[in-house]
């Protein structure tokens, strides 16, 4: 598929972010509540915006299209262990409203002030292409300017350390070491411009048979996240022309650009 569409900032964040991060934009007062997954997706598009020179905090008319796998299992997690140990009445609600899978583009939204469409995709491996067909929906039928693309994903630390005990179950689950929460973030435009860092020319996921799962003790990055992740890093490479070929769970992604960021660490 045809995307014709323009990057003109993109980050990663893999660790976990500190206070001072976010000094630049925020207070970290204003932090405290953010849970781990937002907090990665907010400094990952924080970063996305600058690179392009666009305002961080400023309200703007952008569009934002969220991919998620799971959502915050963080969240999801603290929520579960409030009802048993306080029961149903007494659960957590703050645990609960950051449990929801769009609850990080709440986060964005009024962080950034995005006052453009807003969507989640929630499709565990396929979320990133899910975010990317809708980003372009977005800007190719002129509902906003630009689209923020983010994309992240947090793994359930309980199945991250069951992996070796119950490989036939759990064979999708990264390796322990692996990055509990990862993220991503890039600017589209539906057009060049003069901060234009690189081009997608094509488009496509395919289902495969029979499906791949990794093997356990593999070190890959999370579901949703990996093509993102993957993508930023051709994106720091000198100026050329790239192919993104990911595989995860019988979902095979293919994705053609062409980079004209010069990179300088």
């Amino acid at each position: 598929m045809a995307l014709d569409l323009y990057i003109e900032g993109f980050a990663v964040c893999a660790q976990e972010p500190k206070p001072e991060d976010f000094s630049p934009w925020f207070e970290a007062r204003r932090l405290r509540r953010v849970d781990g997954l937002s907090a990665r997706l907010l400094l990952s598009a924080c970063r996305a915006l600058d690179m392009a020179g666009q305002p961080v905090m400023q309200e703007k008319p952008f569009g934002l299209s969220l991919g998620v796998g799971p959502g915050s299992l963080q969240n999801t997690c603290k929520f579960m262990d409030s009802i048993l140990q306080d029961g149903d009445e007494l659960s957590s609600p703050t645990a609960f409203a950051g449990s929801v899978h769009n609850a990080p583009g709440l986060t964005l939204s009024l962080f950034l002030n995005l006052r453009g469409p807003c969507v989640t995709s929630g499709q565990f491996n396929t979320s990133f292409g899910a975010a990317l067909l809708t980003a372009r929906a977005f800007l190719h039928n002129g509902m906003a300017p630009y689209v923020l693309l983010a994309v992240g994903d947090s793994l359930n630390p309980v199945a991250r350390a069951l992996n070796g005990q119950y490989p036939a179950r759990l064979a999708y689950t990264p390796a322990p070491d692996t990055a509990p929460v990862q993220a991503a973030a890039f600017l589209l435009s539906p057009q060049k411009t003069p901060a234009s860092k690189a081009r997608i020319m094509d488009f496509d996921f395919t289902f495969a048979q029979p499906a791949y799962c990794p093997a356990v003790g593999e070190d890959w990055a999370p579901l949703a996240a990996a093509p993102a992740i993957q993508l930023c890093g051709l994106l720091e490479r000198p100026g050329h022309h790239f192919t993104l070929t990911a595989s995860s769970l019988g979902v095979c992604s293919f994705l053609k650009g062409e980079s004209f960021y010069a990179y300088q660490k």
